[in-house]
């Protein structure tokens, strides 16, 4: 098997991508259950969140888990969209996100990923 073909295109892509894995994720986690919220106060952003329960009876109609979103690289009315969105368990949301919090009756688990004040 030879070796893959970079185009000069998508090389830059790839390049910025390795940074950003390099410097930027300093594997630093928070866990918020149902009802919790986090707000950026040190400068650590979270750029991905994983919802790992809905808490949902049916599965083809998860409950709404989100009690609000902000982020720096997305409108307030599309961070709207995304809290008034049904997620499935497994689901991932990347951004710039400053704040998160879980509705009362989520009956979810997120896992919030931090990038060290590298935002």
């Amino acid at each position: 098997m030879g070796e893959p073909n970079i185009s000069a295109q998508v090389a830059p892509i790839y390049t910025a991508d390795l940074l950003y894995e390099q410097n930027c994720k300093c594997g630093t986690t928070e866990v918020l259950l149902t009802g919790e919220s986090w707000v950026n106060e040190d400068g650590d952003n979270v750029w991905r969140i994983d919802i790992l329960d809905t808490g949902g009876l049916d599965v083809n109609r998860p409950l709404a888990v989100l009690g609000s979103l902000v982020a720096n690289n997305i409108s307030a009315a599309n961070c709207t969209k995304l809290v008034n969105a049904r997620y499935v368990t497994k689901t991932s949301i990347f951004g710039d996100f400053t704040a998160v919090s879980l509705r009362e009756s989520a009956g979810a688990v997120i896992i919030l990923y931090k990038d060290c004040s590298q935002s």
